[in-house]
């Protein structure tokens, strides 16, 4: 997995493994590249403190809206 910020404690690892449980029904394919795009999309912040949690929120609402539209038929990754 690319690391988009300083991860020596494996945060972004266990991230993506909390998350692949969290969803059972998406593949862990998926959880990780999701996390890795909120993690990219928040590279650039200056305080660095929040990433993880914020990566985590930001994976979490892209997952459920995927998790939503699959269901529908239909995914929107916009």
């Amino acid at each position: 997995m690319a690391q988009q910020f300083h991860d020596e404690d494996g945060t972004l690892r266990h991230l993506v493994a909390r998350l692949a449980a969290a969803y059972p029904d998406i593949d862990a394919i998926v959880v990780e590249a999701t996390v890795e795009d909120a993690g990219r999309d928040l590279s650039g912040a200056r305080l660095k403190t929040f990433l993880p949690i914020l990566t985590e929120r930001k994976a979490r609402q892209a997952l459920d809206r995927y998790r939503a539209t699959r269901t529908q038929g239909t995914y929107d990754d916009t």
